[in-house]
């Protein structure tokens, strides 16, 4: 029995790269855990003769392009504070009960991305383009050029674990900076029809593919959520993660933490011990009901993971 839960595990992590090159959400279910990401204001500095505040929009139109893939959790960091005195107030006393924000709730982000954006504006014909010195802001141009650096932020540990210089340019025909994106706002409808604005929407979406290339999302793996006297246990998936009534998952310690020896980050975890087995008889929309069929009560604790074995028919399950 365990020989086959062990190959079955094998392929259950083999088999969805092989097929789909990653985690992906579909028929409605979800099956990776979607990173937590904050995007923080860019640094501009390319000069631009409208008062457009560049940094503050190409946060926002990141932060768009990033909830619209359905990748990641976006957080709203910058307005954290707003959102403290709202709980705080909440839990003042002077507000009703009903749903009531609890404090030390608040989602930790796992990854910020920030950025500098280098270039912003035309290039004239006979110079070539990407560099200060090329850029003609006041007058008309044949390329209008947008570049930012990226950088990708690992906030457990500080570390920058990307950064990437993204340049992009279009052709701007007789277009002037100064009249032709008067009365234009950063990050508009009409500006995203310019050619600075096509140019910034390359740039984006290239930005979002990098952000996915180095934060993708990890395989959703069971967990023991909550351990009951009764000997029945709570799963932290339910139908949205696909689990099926009467599945059987081996239950694993945590195995012991890998380090660098050079510079103390952990690498991964030794071999988890099997502690026992699990059934499941109940699912509910984010988590599932299982009772303990092997091994002692007493070993099973909260946050140990659950690897799927041979599942049990429902018909054979009844006729017992």
């Amino acid at each position: 029995m365990r020989r086959s839960c062990q190959l079955l595990w094998l392929c259950a992590l083999v088999l969805p790269a092989a097929l789909m090159g990653g985690c992906s959400a579909h028929d409605g279910r979800e099956d990776c855990v979607k990173p937590a990401v904050a995007v923080m204001k860019f640094e501009n500095r390319a000069p631009f003769p409208h008062n457009w505040k560049i940094g503050d929009g190409m946060k926002e139109i990141l932060v768009d392009r990033l909830m619209a893939t359905s990748r990641f959790r976006v957080i709203e960091r910058p307005e954290i504070d707003s959102v403290i005195r709202e709980v705080q107030f909440q839990n003042s006393g002077l507000t009703r009960q009903q749903r009531r924000a609890p404090v030390g709730r608040l989602t930790n982000v796992e990854y910020l991305i920030k950025g500098t954006v280098t270039d912003f504006g035309h290039v004239a014909a006979a110079r070539g383009f990407f560099g200060t010195n090329n850029l003609s802001i006041f007058g008309g141009g044949n390329r209008a050029v947008m570049g930012v650096i990226l950088y990708i932020v690992e906030v457990e540990s500080g570390e920058i674990i990307a950064s990437t210089s993204i340049q992009e340019s279009v052709y701007a025909g007789d277009v002037s900076v100064t009249a032709g994106y008067k009365d234009v706002a950063f990050g508009g409808s009409v500006f995203f029809k310019t050619p600075l604005g096509k140019a910034t929407e390359r740039v984006v979406e290239r930005a979002v593919d990098r952000v996915g290339d180095t934060i993708s999302s990890r395989p959703w793996v069971p967990k023991l959520a909550l351990v009951q006297a009764d000997g029945t246990v709570i799963i932290n998936g339910g139908k949205e993660r696909g689990v099926e009534p009467y599945a059987t998952y081996e239950v694993f310690e945590r195995g012991q933490p890998i380090y660098d020896p050079d510079n103390g980050d952990v690498i991964g975890h030794q071999p988890g011990k099997n502690i026992g087995r699990v059934m499941i008889h109940e699912i509910k929309p984010r988590f599932s009901v299982a009772r303990i069929i092997a091994g002692q009560a007493a070993d099973f604790q909260i946050g140990q993971s659950c690897r799927r074995c041979a599942g049990v028919a429902a018909g054979s399950l009844s006729a017992r």
